[in-house]
């Protein structure tokens, strides 16, 4: 096996396994024999177990950073609200970045670089809200007093929609999620 392609099959490998176990619960012994490998080699590419979850994280983030997109401004404030949700919604179907999110979640307590992570991630949502909140309240979509309230409570539901995705736990979510926007933006009409 090439020794790039053994390296990201191992920085996959322990993406499937943490993303299920928890990255703790992921033994180097269980990671070589998934990858046909002896726990030896697993040194060859990283010089321990924390270097190796350091470049998961590395991988996973650069990852992420290539999926950015942007969200149109155009249309009703309903609209707007729906596509910024189909937008996160997009950001989770890949299975790979699907378990890094899971790893980010589940980790952020225990791994200083988890919860480095997950602030961040929680931040970039918090400013994509104030960004389309403050747009649909200065175009006279939405009449909003008090924007920073607005701006907390609507990223605060949805960051719950998105860890109810990560955890495939309801087929009813985008129904509730469409009531949630629907509410969201009555709340707010003129």
């Amino acid at each position: 096996m090439h020794t790039t392609t053994t390296k990201q099959q191992l920085i996959l490998s322990l993406l499937d396994l943490g993303s299920q176990q928890g990255l703790e619960a992921v033994s180097l012994s269980v990671l070589a024999k998934q990858n046909n490998i002896s726990k030896a080699a697993i040194f060859h590419h990283f010089r321990s177990r924390e270097a190796l979850i350091a470049e998961l994280f590395s991988y996973c983030n650069t990852l992420a950073y290539k999926q950015k997109g942007s969200i149109s401004l155009e249309g009703s404030a309903n609209e707007v609200l729906g596509r910024a949700m189909a937008h996160w919604h997009h950001l989770y179907e890949d299975e790979v970045m699907r378990s890094f999110y899971r790893i980010i979640e589940s980790e952020a307590l225990t791994h200083r670089e988890a919860a480095s992570i997950k602030r961040t991630l929680d931040e970039m949502l918090i400013g994509q809200s104030s960004i389309l909140l403050e747009s649909l309240s200065n175009s006279g979509r939405l009449d909003i007093e008090d924007l920073d309230l607005a701006i907390q409570s609507f990223s605060s539901v949805v960051q719950r929609f998105l860890y109810r995705i990560l955890l495939d736990d309801d087929p009813d979510i985008e129904w509730e999620e469409e009531r949630f926007i629907n509410r969201f933006c009555s709340l707010y009409s003129k």
